[in-house]
């Protein structure tokens, strides 16, 4: 498949969603039964009832009867680099999971990186999602595979932000801790992700990445990001600090995903791996911290205080078997949470309404407090607030108001899961699975067309991502092997 030009065809063209039902999901969730949207330029200029009289002359009229507006979801954490691995990691332990994902990712050239990265906006795209944070990649990477990646996203249209995956020692926490055989010990040290990445070369990368691609289209953004705190050194901690101060962005990481990790935290530092953040100067609001399931109420306080942003992956948890994020808890204490599917290895789709789903439902047999349980929406919440808040876009996406960015999505009101129309918002969480997107609009440009992604050719696309893992397997067969030796003494 050729890769696309990215054309920009019907992009800040005048617009107007004319008559729909609109859930703005602004501060005041105000709720609209007919009414209208009015985007020039890429941006909100009007939104209800009384829109009309905003209209210009010659403005192309979307109809909107039937229909339901809300905002595009974002999905705050997730990993490109596993779209094609879907239906792939049943029954495994993290560590497990962890190796079999080298396996089926390592030694990717660029052009397999632009075809996964793409397959997955295809994916978001037809299920409402409009914006993600890709924690990407897997292994050490050069600024080749950044582009690949970064420009599957301009040619899908999409608005997101690369977080670049870096580290620069072990992950110490997916290595066998009891006693394994010299020969295995070998093979993990040569063919892990570990460590040893130079801090100069990550700064390059880092800092190339960036001056190539941030503001690109003024919808693609690039974060450093640390794979986890345990797998970096201190000074490339600071780094990530300097670099996200330095360019106005983000951070984004892997945080307390299982109970090993807060182990070995406590045995480095001496205190909880929220601490350590904090003595370091990275617990701010650009932080935003995927997973954080193992924390205590201590540690909640601090990221409440600092508004760093936690990202709920309810799925990839429960899959993986590595704990329940106290959600309800976070949520009390003021904490910001974000909603995300992590890897499709993990949860095996990118459809953020069963996140939301999930979100909402999780905590119940658990939680005695019923004023405590995760509302929908709340959860709705999580997916469009929260996500603007995790990737730094608080104000410009998230909500249907004056000034936002017109990322919007519409939903069928004639398709089943939404007859009879009961309440939207539960309709959005519990019932609806993606198939009712009719339209997508991203900055005011049509992205997805009754169902249909209209910025590349999706038959070519599956065509050449179909055999594509096979492939990846046949060159990895020797990591392949170390991967399911890995799950017979990690089970």
């Amino acid at each position: 498949m050729e890769q696309a030009s990215g054309g920009r065809r019907g992009q800040h063209e005048h617009l107007v969603i004319r008559g729909a039902y609109v859930l703005t999901c602004d501060g005041a969730e105000r709720v609209y039964t007919s009414g209208d949207i009015v985007i020039p330029q890429g941006r909100i200029v009007a939104v209800g009832p009384d829109a009309a009289a905003a209209r210009a002359r010659g403005a192309h009229v979307i109809e909107g009867r039937e229909r339901l507006a809300v905002p595009g979801l974002i999905n705050a954490h997730r990993h490109s680099t596993s779209t094609l691995l879907k239906g792939t990691a049943d029954h495994l332990s993290h560590p497990a999971f962890m190796w079999r994902k080298q396996a089926d990712t390592v030694g990717r050239t660029p052009h397999e990186i632009y075809v996964s990265t793409l397959l997955g906006c295809l994916e978001m795209l037809q299920t409402g999602t409009t914006t993600c944070l890709d924690h990407f990649p897997d292994q050490r990477f050069g600024l080749a595979d950044v582009d690949a990646a970064a420009q599957a996203y301009v040619d899908a249209g999409m608005r997101a932000v690369l977080g670049l995956r870096v580290f620069d020692e072990a992950f110490v926490d997916i290595l066998p801790t009891g006693t394994v055989s010299p020969a295995l010990h070998d093979a993990l040290q040569s063919h892990g992700p570990q460590g040893g990445w130079p801090l100069a070369e990550i700064r390059e990368v880092m800092e190339d990445a960036i001056h190539r691609w941030h503001g690109r289209d003024g919808r693609l953004a690039v974060f450093p990001s640390p794979s986890a705190p345990l797998r970096c050194s201190d000074p490339l901690l600071a780094l990530c600090q300097e670099l996200a101060e330095r360019y106005e962005t983000g951070i984004h990481t892997h945080l307390l995903e299982t109970q090993v990790q807060a182990t070995l935290a406590q045995q480095r530092y001496g205190v909880t791996q929220v601490q350590h953040l904090q003595r370091l100067g990275l617990l701010t609001p650009r932080l935003s911290c995927a997973h954080t399931i193992w924390l205590d109420e201590a540690d909640i306080e601090r990221l409440a205080n600092a508004q760093a942003v936690v990202v709920h992956n309810p799925g990839s948890n429960l899959k993986l078997g590595t704990g329940l994020a106290p959600i309800p808890t976070m949520l009390a204490r003021g904490v910001t949470v974000a909603l995300g599917t992590d890897g499709v290895s993990t949860n095996d789709s990118p459809d953020l309404h069963r996140a939301m789903h999930l979100a909402a439902i999780l905590h119940r047999p658990h939680e005695p407090q019923r004023a405590r349980w995760v509302s929908a929406r709340e959860a709705l919440r999580m997916a469009t607030q929260g996500g603007a808040r995790a990737l730094q876009l608080e104000g410009q996406i998230g909500a249907l108001a004056v000034g936002m960015r017109a990322d919007i999505v519409l939903y069928d009101l004639t398709a089943p899961p939404w007859v009879p129309l009961n309440e939207p918002v539960q309709h959005l969480v519990h019932v609806e699975d993606g198939r009712s997107v009719d339209t997508v609009l991203i900055d005011g440009r049509v992205i997805v067309e009754q169902g249909q992604v209209r910025t590349f050719d999706t038959a070519a696309l599956l065509a050449e991502a179909r055999p594509m893992l096979a492939a990846i397997r046949a060159r990895n067969g020797t990591l392949s092997q170390l991967a399911q030796r890995v799950a017979d003494v990690m089970p």
